[in-house]
């Protein structure tokens, strides 16, 4: 009988150390794990190319190979999103320096993280502009 509790005991005791070293392999520190995601980032994953539409603090990028009609430059902001909605992304431009934008432009835009509304928004990371329609 004190043989059959003192084999129970050393069992509990051996689950109790493996749980143990497994909790702390588990907590082992980030910088041994290599992670290519969290290493020194220099370009946002995700970019999408467009025409920019309306160039406010919130912008409007016109998608999927859209052109925008002449008409459309008399258009305020919600009407454009009505009639493109399903061919836009809302762009938000506040920590990018976005002097160099203007309306009509072509351009590139880098962006870690898509929203999910309708249509989708994006705070922009980085942009390139493409082509000008200006020059």
């Amino acid at each position: 009988m004190i043989q059959l509790k003192f084999k129970k005991i050393k069992c509990f005791r051996l689950v109790i150390l493996i749980f143990l070293i497994l909790l702390v392999a588990c907590n082992s520190p980030k910088g041994n794990i290599k992670n290519s995601y969290n290493q020194n980032k220099t370009t946002a994953p995700f970019s999408k190319k467009g025409i920019l539409l309306c160039k406010e603090e919130t912008s409007l990028l016109l998608i999927n190979n859209k052109t925008p009609l002449k008409s459309d430059d008399s258009l305020n902001t919600n009407l454009l999103i009505d009639k493109y909605k399903d061919d836009l992304i809302i762009i938000d431009l506040t920590k990018v320096d976005s002097k160099e934008l203007s309306q009509g432009q072509t351009i590139e835009i880098w962006f870690d993280e898509l929203q999910e509304s309708f249509p989708p928004k994006a705070t922009v990371e980085k942009y390139k502009i493409i082509m000008d329609k200006n020059k």
